[in-house]
């Protein structure tokens, strides 16, 4: 009876957890708009192979909480996300390119609608990126340690993101700005 109870109040607890969280949403395109749920569109005009950091302001305490932040690349030119309906600020950033820092938007969200923003990434210069490799090996004296350092040219990026008002509900890859093309 005892282990009934601990396993439930374990669960009770998982789930709040997650609740409290606020996990990522992930990249969402159900074929139909869910109830009391609007999506945001952040597009670019080409598949970049983008890792992205997206930010929403949480509207209880104005702090900023990731709703969506992966490594692995999007693939296509839009990252979807489910919000509540209202006026939120975004907040985007890439973590696989090297940028002047994330941008913020302003986006309407409205209940079963979409909210395209588009995000553009501008040259802004570029800036010397060093690499140290550490290696161990053998040697005649026994174990040798090596570093060796190499600096290369990285383009650095201005982010730009543009919100225009909201539109009908399609699936990502009937929207006029969806595209797999890569650079």
């Amino acid at each position: 009876m005892k282990a009934i109870i601990h396993a439930a109040a374990f669960a009770g607890l998982c789930l709040a957890w997650l609740e409290l969280t606020g996990c990522s949403t992930p990249n969402v395109n159900p074929p139909a708009p869910r109830d009391h749920t609007g999506y945001v569109d952040f597009y670019t005009d080409s598949d970049m192979g983008l890792s992205w950091d997206v930010k929403r302001t949480d509207g209880g305490t104005g702090e900023l909480r990731a709703v969506y932040s992966e490594f692995k690349p999007v693939q296509g030119t839009i990252l979807r996300l489910a919000a509540p309906p209202g006026n939120h600020r975004f907040q985007v950033w890439f973590t696989n390119q090297v940028t002047e820092g994330p941008q913020t938007v302003q986006v309407q969200v409205m209940d079963g609608k979409v909210t395209p923003v588009h995000v553009t990434l501008a040259p802004a210069g570029s800036t010397a990126v060093e690499r140290k490799n550490y290696r161990m090996g053998g040697s005649a004296k026994g174990y040798a340690r090596g570093t060796k350092i190499s600096s290369d040219q990285s383009s650095v990026f201005q982010i730009g993101a543009e919100a225009a008002s909201p539109q009908a509900y399609g699936p990502k890859e009937s929207m006029p700005y969806w595209s797999l093309a890569t650079q």
